[in-house]
């Protein structure tokens, strides 16, 4: 499981990387549809939310019940929340981009 956590980590970095790469190449060549646009912008950051997370949860070990449940009282450190917002303002943007075509 933690190699598949790693994988994923990984994974979600590049392919942040990758619609980076899309967008500013679509933005130079000004060759793009700004609902997509706003779409993959809005996938970028839920990508680097989940790599920040598998990131920082990676140190659990089989953790006892005990020991979990202490973990989950502590607040998340700043960059974990911050990007938990980047994630939740990528989910707008992503729904947004959907319902603003329909409602036109």
């Amino acid at each position: 499981m933690r190699t598949f956590s790693l994988i994923l980590q990984y994974g979600c970095f590049a392919f942040a990387l990758f619609l980076g790469y899309q967008v500013a190449m679509a933005l130079y060549h000004q060759d793009y549809e700004l609902m997509e646009l706003i779409a993959d912008v809005g996938t970028i950051l839920i990508c680097i939310d989940l790599g920040v997370f598998l990131f920082s949860s990676k140190a659990a070990n089989k953790l006892s019940l005990q020991e979990y449940a202490k973990q989950l009282e502590q607040p998340p450190t700043p960059l974990v929340s911050f990007t938990r917002k980047l994630g939740h303002l990528g989910i707008m943007l992503i729904l947004c981009s959907w319902i603003v075509p329909m409602v036109n």
